[in-house]
């Protein structure tokens, strides 16, 4: 299903910059389908997309993790530590014009999405199909999300600075909208849907990946051995994926290489003590609530 390389650059070379589609006050990258659709259209399409009951489904908000997740998730499915071939953005239910393109792909087939769960399709929620959500402090969410907007100059297109950004993100004026939106809806439909979404923190993953892919093992019912758990946390490393992972997707600016630092704490570089006393207030007052903030190290969340 993936794109011929050369076919991907023409497609972006021949686009521009443009204003960030939006729909019912959230804006959104303006991939091919929004700007050939309108957001309303494009969002309709995703929630009406075909499912197979096989179907795994990563639903992350922006820059939390997927790229990593989905290659673990690939690599247990194949039963391989082998990098996969195919890469999350040609999966990308918002980023595909035609859905027929999907029709090719072998079961289970590997899908992911930024869009809230209130998008999802909805025959992937009436067969109660697996969805593996990824949740990441949401301040290295936040400096991981200004880098990322500022090297995609065609999807999303900002230029601004950091200050500015961060503005964005604390307004929810940014592609995707409120981080706080997302995570409570998924946390929701955890409650509402027992049983069909598996939730693992970035940070989880850091810290002990070779627990955590095995407990995602368990719930995706793949079968693993030890050994090959040991060789897919080392595949998956941050050290191997920035080295050997690509991303064919971005060939066209010459930078193919997905990943950045990886680390947790990275938001220090970037927050100012008043920015992260403002962040810290938000937080209490949105999140106060959610069960997700346990999967957090408090000591990650503040400047000492």
């Amino acid at each position: 299903m993936a794109l011929d390389l050369e076919k991907m650059k023409k497609i972006r070379e021949s686009l521009k910059p443009v204003p960030l589609p939006e729909h019912d006050g959230v804006c959104y990258p303006s991939f091919l389908p929004f700007r050939e659709k309108g957001a309303e259209q494009a969002l309709k399409d995703i929630t009406n997309f075909q499912s197979r009951d096989t179907d795994i489904m990563i639903c992350t908000y922006a820059k939390s993790g997927t790229h990593w997740i989905n290659e673990i998730i690939s690599m247990l499915i194949r039963k391989t530590a082998e990098l996969d071939n195919i890469n999350k953005a040609t999966t990308m239910l918002e980023t595909i014009s035609d859905f027929s393109v999907t029709d090719i792909l072998p079961s289970p087939r590997l899908l992911n999405t930024h869009c809230q769960f209130r998008y999802l399709p909805k025959k992937h929620i009436d067969h109660r199909s697996k969805i593996i959500h990824m949740i990441r402090n949401p301040k290295d969410t936040c400096a991981s999300y200004y880098h990322h907007s500022r090297k995609d100059n065609i999807f999303l297109s900002f230029f601004g600075t950091w200050n500015e950004f961060f503005d964005l993100w604390m307004s929810a004026k940014w592609a995707y909208g409120s981080w706080y939106t997302y995570e409570k809806g998924i946390e929701l439909a955890e409650k509402d849907y027992p049983g069909m979404i598996f939730t693992c923190s970035y940070e989880e993953m850091k810290k002990d990946p070779k627990t955590e892919i095995r407990k995602l093992a368990d719930f995706l019912e793949v079968q693993c051995t030890d050994k090959l758990i040991e060789d897919i946390a080392k595949a998956t490393s941050f050290e191997n994926m920035k080295e050997n992972k690509i991303d064919f997707s971005k060939a066209v600016d010459g930078i193919t290489h997905i990943y950045r630092k990886g680390i947790v704490g990275d938001w220090k570089n970037h927050f100012t003590v008043a920015q992260n006393e403002q962040f810290d207030a938000q937080y209490a007052d949105e999140f106060q609530d959610s069960s997700y903030k346990s999967m957090f190290d408090l000591e990650l969340c503040t400047i000492k």
